[in-house]
């Protein structure tokens, strides 16, 4: 029954809703999912109470909401942001303050205990770790806190004003360092190691086969690694 937009009324096995003025003035009672719920007005000031919903909201000084898998909160909106969602095989939750000025994201398999983690503070930096335990860090980030899941942002652009990049693979042993545009640049593994400065212009690299140096991309020294003997049994 309604009177709009004075007064309206709604009643239902699962749902029973009370509205003056609307859509501002509510009282619900959900009884399929077991909670009851106060908007005055909706969405600045709500509160809900139950087993489906809890929510406390005054916008914009603070709002803490959540069930079963999901969770939100917010104080002073939007100086401080959180949302969380948890089921069975992941949970996945998100910091922020003052939207893209600083975010935290960690996803984790709940099954397997991997996780993957992402850092941004805008423009200053990025800081990526994936499940494999790779880890990617970059010194200047104007766009890659605002566009996280764009590839062609990493692939284009950050190449262009990173002025440090960093990497690491644990599994291989693998690293690289770059700074400013290879100016310094230096990649090791488990058996080798690589420096050149200048954008290459001096060279080193060492490895199983020996050490080579170059100056001007000319060879001025190489040294060739003695092959240890096997032992005659």
């Amino acid at each position: 029954m309604a009177v709009l937009p004075v007064y309206s009324t709604v009643r239902s096995p699962n749902r029973d809703v009370t509205t003056v003025i609307w859509p501002f003035f509510s009282h619900i009672t959900d009884h399929e999912k077991k909670y009851s719920e106060w908007q005055l007005p909706w969405p600045l000031i709500v509160f809900a109470k139950g087993e489906g919903k809890t929510t406390q909201r005054v916008w914009p000084f603070f709002s803490q909401a959540h069930n079963q898998n999901v969770e939100s909160d917010w104080y002073l909106w939007p100086v401080y942001k959180f949302n969380r969602v948890h089921s069975e095989a992941l949970d996945r939750s998100r910091m922020r303050i003052l939207f893209f000025l600083y975010s935290d994201t960690i996803q984790k398999n709940t099954e397997t205990g991997a996780y993957q983690r992402r850092r941004d503070f805008w423009p200053l930096y990025t800081h990526r770790h994936d499940y494999n335990g790779n880890t990617y860090f970059q010194i200047f980030a104007p766009l890659e806190p605002i566009l996280p899941t764009s590839k062609s942002v990493d692939r284009n652009y950050s190449p262009v004003w990173s002025v440090w990049r960093s990497e690491h693979n644990p599994g291989t042993g693998a690293t690289s360092q770059s700074f400013l545009w290879n100016l310094y640049r230096r990649q090791t593994t488990s058996d080798s190691k690589k420096c050149s400065l200048l954008f290459g212009l001096f060279q080193y690299q060492s490895g199983t086969e020996g050490k080579r140096v170059r100056l001007f991309y000319i060879p001025v020294m190489g040294t060739k690694s003695t092959p240890v003997k096997a032992e005659a049994k």
